[in-house]
């Protein structure tokens, strides 16, 4: 144990050491000008955003552009139009990298007690491409794609899934001074348009189901959205459903609604409402998974939902997407965060979500849960992060009409704590612990469990 400890100390010192000599930098700084540190507190483990950042994803991925674009001279000039140079300012890579971890599951007290697993190690966890930037004046894209071991089995199967992540174009006007209009085709989220994604409360809310490793869902999100007095934020999106490509099998509305109280980098302080509503949807009862094949299946994401939909075993079968009825998702959040007041940085959001689902054969199930997240950083370079989540009703009610209280004991009452190093701007290293009493989430389990736990050890680089 001593050899391991030490061993696990050595190898984080000698990344430190590499990394603070490392000079290579993210697209968006290239393009720009701007330090990483103007748009985010930091971006590992997922990125936060500044007022700035928020700005910045708003307006297409563009800023009053510096380095990259030339002024069309007097001879041969094109009313203004500018040239963009060079594929190194728009393409980026990241490595993110598990150098040691290890789990203990939790257990039924009235079972023995199982072993810790082995510790691990799994370099490459995730290697991921960008292809982002402006494009002449008023279109903006962000496209990333991803290399993970989704599907696979064995250590030797990494890399099975090529993964299309996120696809994202914006066309952007501003008129006036603080005031941002602007069309999207994305396949993120709608609340990530304005940065309130990845980093926000951890709320479970159900808003964007489905997607597999590392790739968001293979639908599009198709939204206009306005940022008016760097306050008011409305953005209003449609979507043909969160399986397909078609409007003629359903269609799911969405809104995000926002406002600023604080509306600088050194206070920022938002109000933000969100809501999905539809007809055509992936079960909030049920998970899409990708076998070793490649082959895209559906299984129930709460252990015994099948079982109440009859007493034959062709009857039990998971609900897929043509069953889902109507559903009616919402998430309400607070994001507080300030930077660099001497030298600390904060980011923070915590939230509410009311979720109800409804089935073709009159099943229904209710999800509402609060959540919170707060990040520290100290002098951008030393930082912690603590989230804590707990269900406040969670039940589904099956096609007789009895009522089954759904136990999972991740969302019940979760925590975890991440500390991060971050030598560079476009280096991070995190060690991360976690305490459950997770057991899967089933229908009608009452037992009581000992507590599991994680560790581990991380490496994350951009360049």
């Amino acid at each position: 144990m001593r050899r391991l400890v030490l061993a696990s100390f050595t190898a984080v010192l000698g990344i430190a050491a590499l990394a603070s000599s490392a000079s290579a930098v993210p697209s968006f700084t290239r393009q720009t000008g701007l330090t990483c540190n103007q748009c985010h507190v930091t971006f590992a483990n997922v990125p936060d955003f500044t007022f700035t950042g928020k700005k910045f994803r708003l307006n297409g991925y563009r800023t009053p552009y510096v380095a990259e674009k030339i002024e069309a001279g007097e001879e041969g000039a094109l009313s203004g139009n500018r040239l963009t140079l060079g594929i190194q300012n728009i393409f980026s890579l990241r490595f993110r990298n598990t150098l040691l971890s290890q789990a203990k599951a939790a257990s039924d007290v009235t079972a023995p007690e199982p072993d810790a697993g082995p510790v691990q190690t799994n370099p490459g966890s995730t290697i991921s491409w960008f292809y982002v930037g402006g494009i002449g004046e008023h279109i903006g894209i962000w496209n990333e794609f991803y290399l993970d071991n989704s599907g696979g089995t064995t250590e030797g199967s990494n890399f099975r899934l090529e993964a299309f992540d996120e696809y994202d174009v914006k066309f952007v006007m501003n008129p006036g001074y603080d005031n941002i209009i602007g069309f999207g085709v994305s396949t993120q989220s709608l609340n990530s348009i304005a940065g309130f994604s990845p980093f926000n409360s951890g709320t479970p809310n159900h808003m964007q189901r489905g997607g597999i490793g590392s790739a968001h869902t293979p639908y599009l999100n198709i939204a206009t959205y306005a940022l008016i007095k760097d306050r008011v934020l409305a953005v209003f999106g449609v979507q043909p459903g969160e399986n397909n490509y078609n409007f003629s099998d359903g269609m799911n509305w969405q809104t995000v609604l926002g406002y600023a109280f604080g509306n600088t980098d050194h206070n920022q302080l938002w109000y933000v409402f969100q809501l999905k509503a539809g007809n055509d949807a992936i079960p909030i009862v049920s998970s899409p998974s990708l076998n070793a094949d490649r082959v895209v299946s559906y299984n129930d994401a709460i252990t015994g939902v099948r079982q109440t939909r009859g007493t034959t075993t062709a009857a039990q079968v998971t609900y897929n997407p043509t069953d889902t009825g109507d559903f009616v998702r919402t998430l309400q959040e607070i994001h507080y965060g300030f930077i660099d007041k001497g030298p600390h940085s904060v980011s923070s959001a915590i939230g509410f979500s009311l979720n109800r689902e409804t089935y073709e054969d009159g099943a229904e199930i209710k999800h509402n849960a609060i959540g919170g997240r707060v990040r520290y950083m100290y002098d951008r370079t030393w930082g912690a992060e603590y989230v804590i989540t707990k269900a406040l009703k969670y039940e589904f009610t099956d096609v007789n009409g009895v009522v089954h209280p759904v136990s999972n004991f991740i969302a019940n009452n979760a925590t975890a704590i991440q500390l991060y190093y971050r030598p560079a701007m476009n280096f991070a290293i995190g060690l991360a612990a976690g305490i459950n009493r997770n057991a899967g989430t089933r229908l009608d389990d009452n037992r009581e469990f000992r507590k599991g736990w994680t560790w581990s050890i991380t490496y994350d680089f951009m360049f």
